[in-house]
């Protein structure tokens, strides 16, 4: 078996089938670990009787694995243009932290390798410019967690002004006076945000005074929660990690960095933020640090002082989320919940079990709001929407979708013909809130307290009819009834081609010869327009 000299006394042994390593235990520990994650087993994915051997002997670590999961690092990518993208290897290294990291776990390495190369460009020109610069927050959250971060956030020391120059066309001032510069990257766009050195909160919302440090330490003191207190220096592949998120994040435990309660009075906005990590998936809530519960028992006012758009936008992010049901019951007794809907006084439990019954896991946002305000008038529940500032359109959606909830259609073909042409792709979901809602026990705005048993048979003869993606388009138009007819413009004609078009629905009729036969059928010649039929549910 040959050997190879690695450095200075550690060494390689191979052959055709295994891969063995040994090092020092003193002075190499650490870089026989780091080169052991990063570079062997960076994409390692085992076949059936794959294991790793480590053996500790008095002075060495000896490790050995099957040589076709040996791994070197992962040759260079092209990238669209078809230029060498550059690679983490031959980062220049910036400015060094002022405090000590520790080689990066898996999943981490994992990501690194995989950063795009308008990325490690911007560190790079950061780094030439004699500045240091760290990946932060979120996304090193999200790739310890192995999900896919939305946003990467930077953190430097360089400031604001000399980014602007530094990146010219490239920079956006999305948040100068705060430190924050928005890089234009192929695709993506990039947040670079120097780091800060802060003083009061007086206003529970944004720091008195900003100053720009050059200290991560610093930086990292003043987030919010300790996984979020996370950076990686990609060049020098280091994670900081000074408040132990890593350890929380396999706790599943939600915890300040330093002091909950001075984390709290700074921004109230984290306590809603609080609430939202504590779901992270569709398992069991993740616990919350018993400093950080009583820092938002006794801060929880100060959310009024945020800016209601602000507490939207969380809130936004909890119902968009799985199983906001349990998230909801939390704040409720937390006595947080109130403080974001005024109008809901208290929230049903029924209706926050409903919330997170399996079958409604695909409902989209409107359409949870919509069951969440379901006992209340839909006059109320937009009332609610618009002291929220929410958007004109998931106003007029989740109206739309609350009142039609309140009713449930007969199980004729017609009349479910009808159902699924007003619906359309909402039908199934308008079926299955209604089955939840029966499950639990729930009265619902217009008085219905739907039964499962009627709502099963609706449901399997609707399944029978078939679903729609789309409405049914009216065959007809004003001018072949006017032709047929002989009645003029207004409103008369209207409601008649209305009545004619749910009649179409009702009947399935498909050509022009079944609408003449329709329409001879159709009592139109007397009495008032206003009790005609229209194409709508209900």
């Amino acid at each position: 078996m040959p050997m190879m000299t690695v450095q200075n006394g550690p060494g390689a042994l191979v052959d055709d089938e295994w891969f063995g390593v040994a090092t020092p235990l003193f002075g190499h520990l650490e870089q026989f670990i780091s080169v052991l994650w990063l570079d062997f087993l960076m994409d390692f994915e085992p076949r059936d009787g794959d294991q790793l051997n480590i053996v500790f002997c008095p002075r060495h670590a000896v490790v050995s694995l099957p040589i076709h999961i040996m791994l070197f690092h992962a040759p260079h990518a092209t990238s669209t243009k078809g230029e060498l993208m550059r690679g983490t290897d031959t980062l220049l290294e910036g400015l060094k932290a002022d405090m000590e990291g520790a080689p990066c776990p898996p999943p981490i390495a994992r990501w690194l390798a995989s950063l795009p190369d308008d990325l490690l460009s911007l560190l790079q020109t950061l780094a030439e410019a004699g500045e240091g610069a760290w990946l932060v927050g979120g996304c090193v959250r999200d790739a310890w967690l192995g999900e896919a971060a939305p946003d990467i956030d930077v953190c430097t020391t360089c400031t604001p002004h000399r980014m602007m120059e530094l990146f010219g066309e490239q920079a956006i001032p999305t948040g100068i006076d705060y430190g924050t510069i928005t890089v234009k990257g192929q695709g993506r766009h990039y947040e670079v945000t120097t780091l800060r050195t802060e003083s009061l909160y007086r206003d529970g919302r944004r720091p008195d005074v900003v100053n720009w440090g050059r200290s991560l330490k610093e930086d990292l003191s003043r987030r919010d929660f300790t996984f979020n207190s996370m950076a990686v220096d990609v060049a020098r592949r280091r994670l900081y990690d000074p408040y132990n998120g890593m350890v929380d994040l396999q706790q599943r435990l939600v915890r300040a960095v330093g002091d909950a309660s001075q984390r709290c009075e700074e921004d109230a906005l984290r306590i809603l933020r609080a609430y939202r990590f504590t779901r992270r998936d569709s398992g069991p809530l993740w616990g919350m640090d018993a400093e950080l519960e009583q820092a938002i028992a006794r801060h929880g006012t100060r959310l009024s002082m945020v800016a209601i758009e602000r507490r939207w936008m969380e809130v936004k992010k909890i119902l968009a989320g799985p199983k906001p049901g349990d998230v909801l019951r939390a704040m409720q007794d937390g006595g947080v919940l109130r403080h974001v809907f005024e109008h809901l006084i208290v929230m049903n439990t029924a209706l926050l079990n409903v919330l997170d019954d399996d079958r409604l896991q695909r409902l989209h946002l409107h359409q949870r709001l919509a069951l969440m305000m379901v006992e209340h008038p839909t006059k109320e529940a937009v009332q609610q929407l618009k002291s929220l500032r929410a958007s004109n359109e998931l106003q007029r959606s989740t109206a739309a979708f609350h009142e039609v909830l309140g009713h449930l259609p007969t199980s004729d073909t017609a009349a479910l013909r009808v159902f699924s042409h007003a619906l359309t792709t909402q039908a199934e979901a308008h079926l299955l809130s209604l089955e939840c809602l029966a499950d639990h026990d729930v009265r619902l705005h217009t008085g219905l307290q739907p039964e499962a048993a009627a709502v099963f048979e609706v449901k399997k003869r609707w399944r029978a009819v078939g679903p729609r993606s789309e409405p049914v388009p009216c065959l007809v138009d004003g001018h072949w009834l006017m032709a047929h007819t002989n009645i003029g413009q207004g409103m008369r004609l209207g409601r008649l081609k209305q009545w004619l078009h749910r009649r179409q629905i009702e009947e399935d009729v498909t050509t022009m010869e079944g609408m003449e036969a329709l329409l001879i059928r159709t009592p139109y010649e007397h009495g008032g327009v206003e009790d005609w039929p229209t194409p709508s549910f209900p």
